[in-house]
């Protein structure tokens, strides 16, 4: 039987520890900055209860006897993630670093996390967690990613090592993003000109006519909404992936512009704005609402 800690508990961590309670994991427990703090305190104790998952009181109390830790933080907090759990951790451990990072900032924490002795595995998420949940697709990295890669499959997830050499299985998904992100952006901006030109019926109908195979309303309508809850994220993740290919001694054009798309409408903070804080269902609804907050914000 395998135990986890998590550190960080936000939507990912959530969908990922109730799949792997449900698939045999032996106990459950999570640390997340929001137990810190009186305000939100209450809200994560509640839903790691109820996925019954134990939400301890400090990184140290999370980590103490489990098996794997495995880090679910917002990108930019990568490497301090690490740094507050690199004091608890035991020779043995391993830790499963899931976070969106440049390989240059999962160097940067596996050196961190190794200095007691414990194993640093990277992980690239290749999917959408929802709906995978704990079977979304994932590439590993690192000396020991092949020895913790079959306590990961007893539990049914979907890992694959890649290689012994951390940064890898990131600059896959780094890479990767130059592309998927940078349609998400693409489509973003796209759609924007097209409302505010009055012609995006006529816009989407021409791209149907080229990619046929795709149905680019229910593409428009998914993406919109989906953007609205994850522009933030996005946005990180992307400058993580500028950072990337300066590394690698590319000029990243393109993904820089994305990212600051995706950064332009997280600005916004679009649901702020929607009566129950969901995204609207179609992308016309979402098109209209994007303007009508970014004229709110001009005139501030």
């Amino acid at each position: 039987m395998t135990s986890i800690a998590f550190i960080g508990f936000g939507e990912a961590g959530g969908l990922l520890a109730t799949g792997l309670l449900a698939c045999g994991a032996e106990d459950v427990a999570t640390y997340d900055i929001l137990i810190d703090d009186p305000a939100t305190a209450g809200k994560h104790k509640k839903k790691a209860a109820e996925i019954g998952v134990t939400a301890a009181i400090s990184p140290a109390e999370a980590v103490a006897g489990r098996d794997v830790v495995i880090s679910a933080v917002v990108s930019s907090e990568t490497v301090k993630a690490a740094a507050s759990v690199a004091p608890h951790l035991k020779a043995g451990q391993y830790y499963l670093d899931i976070n969106s990072a440049s390989p240059r900032m999962k160097r940067e924490a596996q050196a961190v996390v190794e200095q007691n002795g414990a194993h640093y595995v990277e992980a690239a998420v290749m999917d959408l967690v929802p709906p995978h949940g704990h079977r979304v697709p994932m590439f590993l990295a690192g000396t020991k990613a092949a020895d913790l890669a079959p306590m990961l499959t007893a539990l049914d997830m979907r890992v694959e090592p890649v290689g012994d050499k951390i940064g890898q299985a990131s600059s896959i998904k780094m890479v990767r993003s130059v592309f998927l992100k940078g349609f998400s952006a693409i489509l973003l901006e796209c759609l924007v000109a097209a409302e505010r030109a009055g012609v995006e019926d006529k816009v989407l109908a021409s791209i149907q006519r080229t990619f046929p195979e795709i149905d680019w309303i229910k593409m428009a309508d998914y993406y919109m909404g989906r953007l609205m809850v994850h522009a933030k994220r996005q946005s990180a993740e992307m400058w993580e992936v500028v950072e990337t290919l300066r590394d690698m001694d590319v000029d990243p054009f393109t993904a820089e512009a994305s990212a600051k798309r995706l950064a332009w409408l997280a600005e916004l903070d679009i649901l702020k704005n929607t009566p129950d804080g969901e995204p609207p269902k179609d992308f016309k609804s979402a098109l209209k609402l994007f303007r009508e907050v970014e004229a709110k914000t001009r005139a501030v």
